[in-house]
């Protein structure tokens, strides 16, 4: 019984020199925000570090940002957040548990059929489109949409312009072979010219001129991780189920578009 004792206080002292710790390359207001958040909601520290050598054993971490996640090569249970999934994905051996930032094609595609009922969806990747954004697409329901694909020999403006000719809206893919800052320019003026909107991958292309997308907010994020810190067992990287529309009323009004008013309901709706 004395044996046993001890190790119970044995484990029990682990326990409570373990810490949660959010490892980042630098120091931001939304990184503190997010620390700040996540230490709220599980009535405990949460610490920020710049290094590996700054986490013990038996530390949680939670891991931000591409280039920590990349590098990332740590024992201790770890969490990718604020990351683009092409990182994750590139070090997923070492990487436990995961909130892709990015929303799945499938939501996307069903926003898409809310706010343009019976239209006709094209989506545009690359010759070398992420294996992710191919087994999402291999996956997508309906028969209301057309996938192009842009082959290397041809340019984007073409294979654009050839899936724009009989189209409604254009969705958006994670695939940076086809939507990256050098090319999307070019898309939403070629779109527009035409009258047709883009459905965003992911929240920065609101501000880049695509009329509406999902997004997780920091709210969101928070608790999704408190979810995951709290689990028993963590989980492998998934999407967030919980998740916001936003629109671009601006652009709507450019394209005599009429947007609901309430995206909370459509919101409801996706989910």
């Amino acid at each position: 019984m004395r044996i046993a004792g001890f190790f119970i206080l044995l484990f029990g002292a682990a326990l409570a020199r373990a810490e949660v710790l959010l490892l980042s390359e630098n120091h931001s207001p939304a990184l503190l925000a997010l620390a700040e958040g996540v230490s709220t909601a599980l009535g405990k520290p949460v610490r920020q570090v710049h290094s590996q050598s700054q986490i013990k054993e038996q530390d949680l971490v939670i891991i931000a940002g591409d280039g920590m996640v990349r590098n990332w090569d740590g024992n201790q249970k770890s969490i990718a957040v604020w990351s683009r999934r092409e990182a994750i994905e590139a070090n997923r051996s070492n990487i436990d548990s995961a909130v892709f930032s990015e929303p799945p094609l499938q939501r996307q595609l069903d926003l898409t059929r809310l706010l343009f009922p019976d239209s006709r969806v094209a989506i545009i990747v690359s010759d070398e489109v992420p294996t992710w954004v191919a087994v999402e697409m291999n996956q997508l329901q309906g028969d209301d949409f057309e996938v192009f694909t842009n082959k290397p020999e041809e340019s984007l403006n073409r294979t654009l312009k050839a899936a724009l000719a009989k189209h409604d809206v254009l969705l958006g893919t994670l695939d940076r072979g086809v939507y990256n800052p050098s090319t999307i320019k070019n898309i939403l003026i070629t779109a527009y010219r035409q009258n047709i909107p883009l459905i965003g991958p992911h929240q920065a292309y609101i501000r880049a001129g695509a009329i509406a997308t999902t997004y997780s907010s920091l709210a969101d994020t928070v608790k999704r991780l408190v979810e995951l810190i709290e689990a028993d067992v963590l989980p492998p990287p998934g999407y967030n189920p919980y998740f916001s529309v936003t629109m671009n009323e601006q652009v709507a009004r450019s394209l005599d578009i009429l947007l609901p008013s309430d995206t909370s309901e459509l919101t409801s709706q996706l989910r």
